[in-house]
């Protein structure tokens, strides 16, 4: 671990490996330092050069008054190359590290040669986030999110099987400056490269985290697709992937750069052999019009009696036998359509016969019968029809004439006068309620003194009572 002094600031810089491999510069995620690639050191060594250090406020490195912008961060990460006299190097980023590699494939690419890009984003979070981050690690201090920190970082699985290692990035974040995290937190805040993306044409692998709840595996997925030609791996681990998956980022990360490393060798060229004489044409077919006739070709003889087939003389199809006849009747003459037959000339009637005036005159009695006996039908019901309608107005007739009958309707009369008095009784009666008791006295019939017996005795009884006295 060396300090390195760049610009008047003081740089936690680790560089190991042979001086003449290629370069690779590491940067590591918030809140941790360079030892996120710990894992890394023992696979990387043998072919790369290893240059890692900590970013801006965090572990060995200067405390600067936040905020930052990843413009300076890049900027940062040129100045260690420059310091080192490294004009080009690979590139590996972590998360924070990772939005630094995009700046510097957009705005120093002659810088850089392959990039990795582990559980990072061209945006990560949301504005309104990161202001509250920042609000509690400058009142609170970065322990005060160093628990939820962890729960991002590491699956569950993984924190039960590692707690050691677990309690070393917790106490790392805890001891983090609240400067320095407040500082790169506002970088990751105003940083947005989603329109740079299709402008990167350096080879990139893109590395994500299927249990990523920072930056979801469908983030990582956007870059890759973004970027062209860029490649996607997903591993089982969370934020952390380069420590909870290292085996398997190791050999991602080791595929893909040895094989952009790579130059194809130049192989020997064998000796040109003669060119072989050009074959001539074969002659292309003529086109035939529809109309035309296909052209002879004439042949030498000899060639003919070699070459020539013989052929086989065509055999006429044979006709199809004619559909038989029916045989005719021996009795009956051959049938022969008759033709249609002319309209008959009207004869005159000078020249009819009697006997056919007669026979006619037959015919027409016989077709006329029918008609004459359903007219003497329909007489009959029109005769029974009016006999009957007379009956019954003779009837009527006999009815009204007699004095029974007159009887009946001289009476009826005093029943219709008598239902009359019986109803306006009805109605004086429902009338009541709305009328004063008086009226309705008043619309009583008043009742007529009964005459008396004796006015009405006969006179023989008079007599009789006269002689009693």
């Amino acid at each position: 671990m060396t300090e390195t002094i760049i610009d008047g600031e003081a740089f936690n810089i680790i560089v190991e490996g042979k001086p003449e491999a290629p370069a690779i510069l590491l940067a590591h995620s918030l809140g941790t330092n360079l030892h996120l690639f710990d894992h890394q050191v023992a696979a990387l060594k043998p072919h790369f050069r290893l240059v890692r250090y900590d970013l801006r406020g965090h572990g060995g490195s200067q405390i600067s008054p936040a905020p930052y912008s990843l413009g300076r961060l890049g900027r940062d990460a040129l100045a260690i190359l420059d310091a080192l006299k490294i004009d080009k190097a690979d590139f590996i980023g972590a998360s924070a590290g990772g939005l630094i590699g995009l700046w510097l494939l957009r705005h120093a690419p002659e810088r850089i040669g392959c990039a990795v890009l582990a559980n990072t984003a061209a945006q990560i979070g949301t504005r309104e986030n990161w202001n509250e981050r920042i609000r509690i690690v400058t009142e609170k201090g970065v322990g005060a999110l160093a628990p939820s920190l962890i729960e991002n970082w590491f699956t569950r699985n993984y924190r039960e099987l590692h707690p050691d290692e677990v309690r070393h990035f917790e106490e790392t974040a805890a001891a983090t400056s609240a400067e320095g995290y407040a500082g790169v937190s506002a970088a990751l805040r105003d940083a947005d490269l989603r329109e740079d993306l299709h402008a990167i044409t350096h080879p990139v692998l893109v590395i994500v985290g299927r249990h990523d709840p920072v930056t979801p595996p469908g983030v990582g997925a956007l870059v890759a697709s973004s970027i062209p030609n860029a490649k996607l791996v997903t591993l089982a681990a969370a934020h952390l992937s380069p420590v909870e998956a290292a085996e398997a980022f190791n050999d991602a990360v080791l595929e893909f750069l040895l094989a952009a490393g790579e130059k194809p060798a130049v192989a020997e060229m064998p000796a040109p052999k003669k060119p072989r004489k050009p074959r001539a044409p074969k002659p292309k077919p003529v086109p035939v019009a529809a109309h035309e006739a296909p052209a002879v070709q004439f042949v030498p003889a000899a060639v003919m009696e070699i070459a020539k087939p013989e052929r086989r003389p065509r055999v006429a199809p044979k006709p199809k036998a004619p559909a038989k006849a029916p045989a005719p009747a021996a009795a009956k003459p051959e049938a022969r359509v008759a033709p249609k037959p002319k309209a008959p000339a009207k004869k005159s009637p000078a020249k009819k016969s009697p006997a056919r005036k007669t026979a006619v005159k037959k015919r027409a009695a016989k077709k006329a019968a029918p008609k004459k006996a359903a007219a003497k039908k329909a007489a009959a019901k029109k005769g029974t029809r009016k006999l009957a309608a007379k009956t019954r107005v003779t009837r009527k007739a006999a009815v009204k004439k007699s004095p029974v009958r007159k009887a009946a309707v001289k009476k009826r009369p005093v029943k219709k006068a008598v239902r009359k008095s019986t109803a306006k009784k009805s109605v004086t009666k429902k009338s009541v309620t709305k009328k004063s008791v008086r009226k309705t006295v008043a619309k009583r019939p008043v009742k007529k003194p009964v005459k008396k017996a004796a006015a009405r005795k006969s006179p023989r009884k008079v007599r009789r009572w006269a002689g009693r006295r």
